[in-house]
Parts: C-alpha cells; sequence; structure tokens
C-alpha cells in the first residue's frame, strides 16, 4: 500500500505543508509515503500531439498510490493557485467525457483520498464563518467527479502568527496517518448511502408526527393533517440535507 502527500501552496516548509508530511509519519510500515511539492513542477494543459511529461509524471505518481492527502492552504477563500493548477490542468485525465457532455470517471476511480488545509481565522470564527468550507468543496467536487472517495479532513486554522504545528494537531496528524495505514477501501457506498436515507427519512417522519400532536385540530382533520405532514417533513428535511452537504466539513 503507498500514501501519497500532494502539497500545492506557496511554502512547501509552511504550516500546511507540514501537517501533510505529519500525516505522512504517522503511517506505519509496511505502507510507503512520498511527499510531492507542487512548486517543483511547471504544470501545464495537454496539447493535442505534444508530449507532457510533467504530467505523466504525476499522472504515474497518483496511479501508484492507494490513498491521496491533498493538502492546500486556504488563500482569499478557497484552494492555492499551485492546486488548482494541478485539478484543472489534470481534469481530461481524472475525468472522461462521454458525446452527450456528461462527466464521468477517469483512471483514477475507486481510489480514496483525505483534504488537509489551514486559514487565520480562528476554530471559533470558521466555525461559523466557513472559512476553509470553499477550498474543501472546491477538492470534493474534483475528486467525485474523478471517482475518488473521501477518508476524511484535517484543518489547522488560527495559523495567523503561527510558527510551528500545535502538538494536539501534530498527534491528530499522526493519529489519522496511524488509521490510513490500516485502511480498508470502499468502493461501494451505495448500501451505506440507501441506509442512510431510510434513517434520515425515519428520524424525520417521527420529528414530524411529534409536531402534529401539538397543532390543533390534526387528529380530526385528514387534510389538515396531511398538508401539515408535507409542510413539516419537507421543512426538517431540507434542514438536514442543508447541514449534511454544506455544513459538514470539519473547521477546528
Amino acid at each position: 500500500m503507498k500514501i501519497l502527500g500532494v502539497y500545492g501552496g506557496q511554502d512547501p516548509n509552511g504550516l500546511t505543508a507540514s501537517l501533510v508530511k505529519a500525516v505522512l509519519s504517522g503511517v506505519t510500515a509496511p505502507t510507503t509515503t512520498e511527499f510531492v511539492d507542487l512548486n517543483q513542477y511547471q504544470i501545464r494543459p495537454d496539447v493535442p500531439d505534444q508530449a507532457n511529461p510533467t504530467l505523466d509524471e504525476l499522472e504515474a505518481k497518483l496511479k501508484s498510490a492507494d490513498v491521496w492527502v491533498l493538502g492546500t492552504p486556504t488563500y482569499f477563500g478557497t484552494v492555492a493557485g499551485q492546486f488548482k493548477q494541478l485539478l484543472d490542468c489534470m481534469r481530461h485525465r481524472m475525468t472522461r467525457m462521454t458525446k452527450n457532455g456528461d462527466t464521468l470517471p477517469g483512471i483514477f476511480k475507486d481510489k480514496h483520498y483525505v483534504s488537509v488545509t489551514s486559514c487565520f481565522a480562528t476554530g471559533l470564527d470558521n466555525t461559523f464563518t466557513h472559512q476553509t468550507d470553499a477550498t474543501l468543496v472546491a477538492i470534493d467536487k474534483a475528486m467525485t467527479a474523478a471517482g475518488v472517495h473521501k477518508i476524511a479532513e484535517l484543518v489547522l486554522p488560527h495559523t495567523w502568527g503561527m510558527t510551528t504545528l500545535p502538538k494536539a494537531k501534530i498527534n491528530q496528524a499522526h493519529m489519522l496517518g496511524t488509521k490510513l495505514a490500516t485502511f480498508k477501501k470502499k468502493d461501494d457506498e451505495t448500501l451505506k448511502r440507501y441506509i442512510l436515507l431510510f434513517g434520515m427519512i425515519a428520524v424525520m417522519a417521527l420529528a414530524t408526527m411529534g409536531i402534529q400532536q401539538v397543532l390543533p385540530g390534526v387528529a380530526t382533520n385528514f387534510w389538515w393533517r396531511y398538508v401539515s405532514f408535507v409542510v413539516i417533513f419537507f421543512v426538517l428535511l431540507s434542514c438536514l440535507l442543508h447541514y449534511a452537504t454544506f455544513m459538514r466539513h470539519k473547521r477546528r
């Protein structure tokens, strides 16, 4: 098994890069690791009938690894330019297009990844202002299109004035690295999604029926009972889906 750390940001010795390296240092044998600093590559898009040895090399590294630890600082609310350049230029290799314009997973389908980022905002501030969410969402969108499965996120907040990684965050990174070394692939999460959906519907239905008990006239009027159920259920389910979709990222 191999775990590949990929860093895209300005400082390969900075906090975000150090956090990626801390994850890799927690990996135990016989799993192997490698750290890639995108600053060492002149990444350019593919051009028809022209060789692209840089992308060929990066593709080979990504293909040889089972798990990717993707690290990028949060700059102006999103991924750093070096990392975005990799995603943009690798797009046609990570995905394939049908004649109808549909985007389907490419050669990296069913690999796994971890997202690592950082920001100036404090953990509390990041919890409410979501400074790192756009970065994590950008990574998730690209990986989902490529058919790569997510394992975890690691966020380092309050980096303003920070020169070294906090001990607690190093320990957290090491624990994640240890987990990755024994991680079992999950190539098909369809059953998990159906079970989760069933559980969400069951909980929302129970909550809706509980709210209905305090509404006057529900027990005696069929249409009032039906309309109130639909409205309450929709509102509760929308809130839950919003949280699961947009509010689920780690921020501390």
